[in-house]
């Protein structure tokens, strides 16, 4: 028996798996590539290790997937109610973004503060977020901060870590897994995160560059529902 995977893989369920499935974890429909599982060192979130992050905030999409993580991030302002309603949700780690170039600031450090109080395992700002504003966060903070970066330059990042940051998340679209490379060259044991792209060939590459962790893109509600109304279509058609 085999489960899909949206990234292009099948994961295999044993035979015994199947006979001693109530002692074990109900596999979802949308399972991740077993080559993280195996390839990914992970990274270290407080006591749990993660290797895999699902980039995303659709409840019915992390209902049915089985990532380790839910990396929280959204071309909005950092929500109270969306933060919380995740940790509930979620069952499972909540890496919650508190800032970038819209939220800085006063605005940062409080859903900072809030998502710690709700239970994140940890925090993500993005390129544009200001170094002072990541130092007022670890003074008040313990959780682990996560940043987005798009570069290797030595100077930016070293700043980055000494304002408190503890992961880079590399996400430099086609320049992603030479960027991730360059910074192992120049922070060869600092912990790195990186997305994985939308095929096995572009996770692959994202681990052998050394990401300990690979953030997941999966397609749109529409996207996948594309497939399964084209099948439905297509066996009511008289026409084909």
């Amino acid at each position: 028996m085999q489960i899909n995977s949206i990234w292009g893989s099948k994961k295999k369920i044993s035979f015994w798996d199947r006979l001693f499935k109530r002692n074990k974890t109900i596999d979802k429909e949308l399972s991740t590539p077993e080559i993280i599982g195996k390839n990914c060192q992970g990274l270290w979130l407080g006591n749990e290790n993660l290797k895999s992050f699902l980039f995303s905030t659709d409840m019915a999409l992390i209902e049915n997937n089985d990532a380790d993580a839910i990396l929280a991030v959204y071309p909005f302002p950092p929500s109270p109610k969306i933060i919380k309603t995740l940790i509930d949700f979620s069952g499972k780690p909540v890496v919650c973004g508190v800032g970038g170039g819209k939220t800085k600031g006063k605005k940062s450090l409080e859903m900072a503060i809030y998502a710690e109080e709700m239970g994140a395992s940890g925090i993500i700002v993005n390129i544009p977020f200001e170094n002072k504003d990541i130092k007022k966060i670890r003074q008040k903070v313990s959780l682990p901060i996560i940043a987005t970066v798009a570069t290797s330059d030595f100077d930016f990042l070293k700043k980055r870590i000494d304002a408190g940051v503890n992961v880079f998340h590399v996400s430099g679209g086609m320049h992603t897994n030479k960027i991730v490379q360059e910074i192992k060259a120049k922070f060869p044991n600092f912990p790195i995160m990186a997305t994985g792209g939308k095929s096995l060939t572009d996770i692959e590459e994202s681990i052998n560059s050394g990401s300990k962790a690979i953030v997941l893109s999966p397609p749109s509600n529409k996207d996948l529902f594309k497939s399964i109304m084209d099948k439905y279509r297509s066996s009511l058609n008289p026409f084909q």
